[in-house]
C-alpha cells in the first residue's frame, strides 16, 4: 500500500504547475459536487418536490439576474484583461471590483423601484429576491478572486477558501433547514450567509493588494468587451436554467422540482468541465498570445475522449444515481439524464474553443450565434413541453446546445482562416465522430434503461473487450503525456 502511495506522490511531484492546479481545482469540484451528491438525499427526502421547485427556481433565477448585476465580470473578461494587463494586474483587479461594485449598487436600487412589476415574473418572495441580488454580488466577488489565484497557479489559497466555503455552507443549510419553518429559504440562506462572509474577505484581500478601484482604461476596457457579451452571458443562462422557470409556470414547481434533481443528477459531469477551463483556457490564451499552435488538436482529442468516457458511465447508470439522489417520486425524471449529460459535451466543445473568439475580441458573433440558440430553446420549449410533457425539456436543451457548439465552431474556424494564416488547428473529422457517438450513447442508454440485466451484461462485456485491448489503450493513454510536456512547455513563459 505504502509503495502505491509514494508512487502516486512521485507521479504528482513531477506534474507541471498548471496541471498541478487541474488536479486540485478538480479534487475541489469533486468536493464541492461530492457536498451536493451526499446531501442531495437527504434534502429530497425532507422537502416536498415543490419546496425543491422553489429552490431550483431561485438558483435559475439567480443566475439570469447576476448577468444584469455583475455585468459578467466574473467570466472570460477576467483571464483576457489578466493577460492583456499582465505587468499591471492588482490595480486591473481592484478596477474591477469597483465597476462590479458599482453596477451591483445601481442594479440594488433600481429593483426595489420596480419590485411590483419583477415580482408577478419571478413569482418569488420579497426575501428571496433580496437575498438573490447579495448573494449574486459575493459570490461574483468571490469567483474572481478564484479565478486570480488559478491564473497566477497559487492553487493552496483557492483550495482552503473553496473547501471553508463548501463545508460551511453545506453544514448551515442543513441546520437552518431543520430549525426554520420555511425549509426552501433555509436551504440557500445557509448558503448565502457563507458566501458573504467569505466572498467579503476576498473584498478585503482585492483592497489589500489595490485600493484604485477606478480606472478609466480598464473599465472603457470591460465595458467594451462584456457590454456586447451581455446577449451570450445571458443565452448561456437561458440554455442551462429557462427549462425549469417555463416548466414551472407550465407544470408546476413539483415538476420544476423532479426536473431539477435530475438535471443536477446529469449535471455533476460539468465538474470536469470547470476543472479543465481553469487551466486549458488560461493555457490556451498563452499559446494563442504567443503564436504557438503545436499540439493543440491532440490535447482537445484527449480531453474530449476522456470526457466521453466518463459521460457514458453517468448515462449508463443513470437508474441507480437517480435512485440514490432521491425518493422513488422523482424517479420519472431519468429520462432527463441522458439528453442534460451530453449537453455537457457540447458545452465542453464551446468551452475548448472560445479562447480564439475571446482572444481576438471578436465578441459580436458570440453573442449572435448564442442568442440565436437561447431564442431556439424557448420556442422549443413551449412547443414541446405543451405537446409532450416536461421531460422534453431535456432533449431541447440537448438540440440547442448541439446548434451552439455548432455555430461557434464553425465561426473559430473562420477566424483561424482569417487571422491564423490558415492554420488547422482543430480536427473536424474526430471531433465530428465523437460528437456522433456521444448523442448516440445518450439515446441507447436511454431505452434500455427498463433492460437491466441487457445494461449490465453489455458494461461487463465492454470492460471484458477493454480488458483484452489493454495493450493498445495503453498506447492511447501514453500519448496524454504529450497534454503534460505541452502544458509544462507553455508555462514556463507563464
Amino acid at each position: 500500500m505504502k509503495q502505491h502511495i509514494d508512487k502516486i506522490l512521485n507521479i504528482y511531484r513531477q506534474l507541471s504547475l498548471p496541471l498541478k492546479v487541474s488536479v486540485w481545482f478538480l479534487f475541489c469540484s469533486l468536493l464541492q459536487k461530492g457536498l451536493l451528491f451526499f446531501t442531495t438525499p437527504i434534502f429530497t427526502r425532507i422537502l416536498s418536490t415543490e419546496e425543491y421547485g422553489i429552490i431550483s427556481i431561485f438558483n435559475s433565477w439567480e443566475s439570469i439576474i447576476s448577468i444584469f448585476v455583475t455585468l459578467g465580470l466574473s467570466y472570460s473578461v477576467q483571464n483576457v484583461g489578466l493577460v492583456k494587463f499582465s505587468d499591471d494586474k492588482d490595480n486591473y483587479q481592484s478596477a474591477m471590483l469597483g465597476l462590479l461594485l458599482t453596477c451591483a449598487t445601481f442594479c440594488f436600487i433600481s429593483s426595489w423601484l420596480i419590485y411590483d412589476y419583477l415580482k408577478p415574473i419571478i413569482q418569488l418572495e420579497e426575501k428571496y429576491i433580496f437575498l438573490m441580488l447579495i448573494y449574486c454580488i459575493f459570490k461574483t466577488i468571490m469567483t474572481m478572486w478564484s479565478l486570480r489565484k488559478r491564473f497566477e497557479y497559487h492553487y493552496k489559497e483557492m483550495v482552503r477558501v473553496t473547501i471553508l466555503h463548501a463545508i460551511f455552507s453545506t453544514m448551515l443549510s442543513m441546520m437552518l433547514v431543520f430549525l426554520m419553518k420555511d425549509k426552501a429559504y433555509a436551504k440557500v440562506l445557509g448558503i448565502g450567509i457563507i458566501t458573504v462572509i467569505i466572498g467579503g474577505i476576498c473584498c478585503l484581500d482585492f483592497l489589500r493588494n489595490s485600493k484604485k478601484l477606478f480606472n478609466k482604461v480598464y473599465w472603457k476596457f470591460a465595458l467594451k468587451y462584456n457590454l456586447p457579451m451581455i446577449p451570450h452571458f445571458l443565452s448561456t443562462m437561458v440554455l442551462g436554467q429557462l427549462d425549469r422557470i417555463m416548466i414551472k409556470n407550465m407544470c408546476g414547481s413539483s415538476k420544476a422540482g423532479i426536473y431539477s434533481v435530475a438535471y443536477s443528477s446529469a449535471n455533476i459531469i460539468s465538474i470536469l468541465n470547470s476543472a479543465l477551463h481553469a487551466s486549458y483556457n488560461p493555457w490556451l490564451l498563452q499559446k494563442i498570445k504567443s503564436k504557438n499552435y503545436t499540439g493543440i488538436n491532440m490535447v482537445v482529442n484527449v480531453i474530449l475522449l476522456s470526457y466521453m468516457l466518463v459521460l457514458w458511465i453517468l448515462v449508463w447508470f443513470a437508474p441507480e444515481i437517480l435512485t440514490i439522489m432521491a425518493p422513488r417520486e422523482y424517479y420519472e425524471g431519468i429520462y432527463v439524464i441522458p439528453p442534460v449529460a451530453c449537453s455537457m459535451f457540447f458545452m465542453l466543445i464551446f468551452n475548448i474553443i472560445s479562447p480564439f473568439e475571446q482572444y481576438s475580441l471578436k465578441t459580436h458573433f458570440i453573442a449572435t450565434a448564442s442568442t440565436g440558440a437561447a431564442v431556439a430553446n424557448i420556442g422549443l420549449n413551449y412547443i414541446c413541453i405543451q405537446k409532450f410533457g416536461y421531460l422534453a425539456a431535456g432533449y431541447t436543451t440537448l438540440v440547442c446546445y448541439i446548434f451552439f457548439a455548432a455555430a461557434h465552431y464553425i465561426y473559430v474556424k473562420k477566424i483561424c482562416r482569417n487571422d491564423m494564416d490558415g492554420i488547422n488547428i482543430f480536427e473536424s473529422k474526430k471531433i465530428g465522430l465523437l460528437c456522433i457517438l456521444v448523442v448516440g450513447i445518450g439515446i441507447f442508454s436511454a431505452l434500455i434503461y427498463p433492460y437491466y440485466m441487457i445494461r449490465y451484461a453489455l458494461f461487463i462485456t465492454i470492460l471484458v473487450i477493454m480488458a483484452i485491448k489493454r495493450k493498445r489503450l495503453k498506447s492511447i493513454i501514453a500519448d496524454t503525456h504529450f497534454l503534460n510536456y505541452t502544458i509544462n512547455k507553455s508555462s514556463s513563459g507563464v
